[in-house]
């Protein structure tokens, strides 16, 4: 995914995100005050409700931080790859 991509799927550079809880019980993060789809949804069996418990909303903020720092540093090595890569102008 391309930073313009990124850009379009936020709306601008300084997206605000919120993780709320759907009406269905899935958590889904999404742009702050918006009508749209959620950007993620993330559900868990009633098992690891259970297992989690009030730790729930917390497990999938850190999923989807996970998610963002690797989508991040995928961005990062795909820039560092380009200058890399670069022809040389003059060979010693």
């Amino acid at each position: 995914m391309s930073i313009e991509q990124l850009k379009e799927l936020f709306g601008n550079q300084e997206a605000i995100l919120e993780l709320v809880q759907l009406e269905g019980g899935e958590l889904a993060l999404r742009n702050a005050d918006s009508e749209q789809e959620p950007l993620v949804k993330i559900q868990f069996s009633d098992e690891v409700k259970a297992l989690l418990g009030d730790q729930t909303a917390l497990v999938a903020q850190h999923m989807i931080q996970a998610a963002l720092f690797g989508l991040l540093e995928k961005q990062v090595n795909q820039l560092q790859a380009e200058v890399v890569d670069e022809q040389p102008q003059y060979l010693s």
